[in-house]
């Protein structure tokens, strides 16, 4: 009984994961391969469904916008936090800056997405560029294709900056001090100090954070369904919401589960070689 003891704390974990995860994701990978409404009986056609993505001009481009906010959300969520977590770590009034940084981040997506959509509505923002002048900028900024896009990604980098930058702060905390006294009394310079000595030893928290940003730019969905629903003519979807439409909106599960596992197996892949190839360069350290 000992030994079986300690499998039996962990046995509600295994059970969880198997029945809601595991065989959620073995039902999705069969669906992809029948053509099924939801409702009657599932006709498998093999690889068809997948045949299908790269000839739909609506997958492309929301694969092409996935990209975006990868890309995106590689950079800005990670470059802007770390800048900040460098520059009001060591001020004196850091946990206020703590504090307005990271309150963007207790709102919800979905009163967030409201905000930034009443601000950007024709009375908000775009009527204010109007009324100063700049006729240009009166516009509805979510129904321009792609300009929407980019709004969208400022939007989410504005209501989850506030998490890396608390992660960045904790890494720099957490930096054993002899090395950068070292350096200094060596006459490093600033700029040396952080590229030579700092960010490396940081390098574990920027690992932790990029693949956060990585997978949170993947999944993007609530905050594009409830700003454009995908619009104007489906120019703003992505990945995650190209599944939810096929399967939920149009009726094709099949299909729908196809993107599903399109976009799992990509951010699995990425996942994957990204980490070891982080990992195996630390081995060689």
């Amino acid at each position: 009984m000992e030994r079986i003891k300690p499998y039996l704390y962990i046995a509600p974990a295994i059970i969880l994961v198997s029945v809601f995860f595991i065989t959620s994701a073995v039902y999705t990978i069969y669906s992809g391969f029948t053509d099924w409404n939801g409702l009657g009986e599932k006709v498998f056609i093999g690889l068809q469904n997948y045949q299908e993505l790269f000839k739909d001009v609506n997958f492309q481009r929301s694969l092409i916008n996935t990209l975006i906010w990868v890309v995106s959300g590689l950079i800005i969520p990670v470059c802007i936090p770390l800048i900040l977590a460098v520059a009001i770590s060591r001020t004196r009034f850091h946990n206020l800056y703590k504090n307005l940084f990271y309150f963007p981040n207790a709102i919800s997506p979905t009163i967030g997405s409201l905000i930034i959509t009443s601000l950007l509505s024709i009375y908000g923002l775009p009527k204010l560029f109007g009324l100063m002048g700049i006729e240009s900028l009166d516009r509805y900024w979510l129904a321009i294709p792609y300009v929407n896009t980019f709004v969208m990604i400022g939007a989410s980098v504005w209501q989850g900056i506030g998490t890396n930058l608390i992660l960045f702060i904790v890494g720099l905390n957490n930096i054993p001090t002899e090395p950068i006294e070292a350096a200094q009394l060596d006459g490093a310079s600033k700029f040396s100090l952080y590229t030579k000595i700092v960010f490396p030893l940081l390098k574990p928290t920027i690992v932790v954070v990029l693949l956060m940003s990585l997978v949170n730019s993947f999944k993007a969905f609530d905050s594009i369904w409830l700003m454009t629903g995908g619009g104007p003519y489906r120019t703003s979807e992505t990945l995650a919401l190209t599944m939810y439409k096929e399967t939920f909106m149009n009726g094709n599960y099949g299909y729908g589960a196809a993107v599903a596992t399109f976009l799992s197996i990509i951010v699995l892949f990425i996942s994957f070689f990204y980490l070891k190839y982080t990992f195996s360069k630390e081995e060689k350290y």
